[in-house]
């Protein structure tokens, strides 16, 4: 977890948090209905995004499920790309970044494959 963002990043923080949550229960219960397998396709990316942010993955979710996590993980990475983080912490944020658009790229990359 980063522990070079100012205090003042604490609620821009916490709205990246939800947002991730958010997308990993919804590709959970996508990955849960779909009985072939293909969203582990994606398990990496993900994992890599719950890692740098210190979020449990496979937590239960009891809010609202999004009709498109990938939207939610390039939501996410917008904020990221905003934190006032130290010089120290300049490679965090932009492997974090990274990580949500990766985890987003993939997330549409099953999602559209299972529209074929």
């Amino acid at each position: 977890m980063n522990r070079t963002m100012s205090g003042n990043d604490d609620q821009e923080r916490s709205q990246v948090v939800e947002l991730v949550t958010r997308a990993e229960a919804s590709v959970e219960a996508l990955e849960t209905a779909a009985p072939n397998g293909s969203w582990a396709m994606t398990a990496f990316s993900r994992y890599r995004v719950c890692e740098l942010l210190g979020v449990t993955p496979y937590e239960p979710y009891a809010g609202e499920l999004a009709e498109d996590p990938a939207g939610l993980l390039d939501q996410a990475a917008g904020l990221v790309e905003q934190f006032d983080v130290s010089f120290e912490g300049l490679s965090w944020r932009l492997a974090l970044a990274d990580a949500l658009r990766s985890a987003a790229k993939d997330v549409r990359m099953v999602a559209d494959a299972r529209e074929v």
